[in-house]
């Protein structure tokens, strides 16, 4: 259904049409030949048009649709049977009005095609009825006037308005992505100046010293720096691996001469107890290290292994560590 056009309100201005259209009929039984195929195509008439107004997601479904034709070919030819043929028929053919109406509906619904079917149809039974009538062919063909107008109209405001929802839709499928860019700029904004407080923090004490004027750097002030650039690499290319426990066994282990590389092929986090398992692993096999290599890799997701950890000694080559650690089920 078209947005701009609310179900309650629909509902009202049916529910008058509707009460109007039945009123009609029943101050003009006086002119039909028979009231019982009136009755019944009130009640047809009643029933499609609650079927049609019962709300759904998108447009009217098809069943509903196809009902509602069915309804309008019903309503037509029980009415139609039963008016005068002698004589212009007055108020007794209030199931003309009954057929747009539903006609309407359904175009309103979605639709459009469906409508103009009925339209179709319904204009062949009242020019057949009007053409065995006084009336004439002319005549019947000029009854069809209001439901062609009616459901033609009703196709020109539909289609204004689902354009306009349409625009409405873009202008804030726009303003989302307008949010969410600017949630993302707010984001990496945030965390550079993070970043960068970081680094103040934890190097600018070394760096103001070594920036003074006529100030020797030693070779403690070097190790110190080595040690931090090599922390700040650790954090870049090490990410999920670089807890803050990682972080001071690796300073450690360096200070007594261990190569240390923390790598982060995955790009995306671990699950935290397998981050809590894989932190401890690693900061234990950094303890334990007095010389050599240890490497801690965190592999791309979807391998059989989520992290790896090896270390070796130039001593002895043939006794390195590796330590496993599988890619965990979500439920694990």
């Amino acid at each position: 259904m078209i947005r701009a056009i609310s179900t309650k309100v629909m509902s009202l201005l049916c529910a008058v049409f509707v009460a109007v259209h039945i009123a009609l009929g029943l101050l003009s039984l006086d002119l039909v030949s028979a009231a019982g195929p009136v009755y019944i195509a009130m009640a047809v008439y009643v029933a499609a048009v609650v079927l049609l107004l019962v709300p759904k997601p998108g447009k009217l479904p098809l069943a509903s649709a196809l009902a509602a034709l069915a309804a309008v070919v019903m309503v037509t030819v029980l009415v139609s049977s039963v008016l005068p043929t002698d004589r212009w028929p007055g108020y007794a053919s209030w199931h003309l009005s009954a057929a747009y109406t539903m006609l309407v509906i359904v175009n309103v619904r979605g639709r459009v095609l469906l409508s103009w079917i009925g339209v179709l149809i319904s204009a062949v039974l009242v020019t057949l009825w009007g053409a065995g009538a006084s009336m004439g062919l002319v005549g019947g063909l000029m009854m069809n006037i209001a439901t062609v107008g009616w459901v033609l109209v009703a196709t020109g405001i539909g289609h204004l308005l689902r354009t306009n929802d349409n625009k409405v839709a873009q202008y804030s499928a726009d303003a989302r992505r307008a949010a969410d860019w600017y949630a993302a700029e707010q984001a990496v904004h945030v965390a550079r100046t993070e970043w960068l407080e970081h680094v103040r923090r934890i190097a600018g004490p070394a760096l103001q010293r070594i920036a003074e004027a006529g100030h020797e750097i030693t070779p403690a002030e070097r190790q110190q720096l080595q040690l931090l650039e090599a922390q700040f690499r650790d954090e870049i290319r090490g990410r999920v691996l670089a807890t803050d426990e990682v972080v001071d066994a690796a300073r450690r282990a360096r200070e007594r001469g261990v190569t240390v590389q923390l790598l982060d092929d995955r790009r995306q986090e671990l699950a935290p107890r397998t981050l809590a398992a894989v932190s401890e692993s690693v900061v234990n096999v950094l303890n334990r290290a007095r010389t050599g290599t240890v490497t801690a890799r965190a592999r791309p997701e979807g391998g059989a292994q989520a992290v790896t950890i090896y270390a070796s000694t130039p001593e002895n080559p043939d006794e390195a560590t590796f330590v496993e650690f599988p890619e965990r089920t979500p439920e694990n």
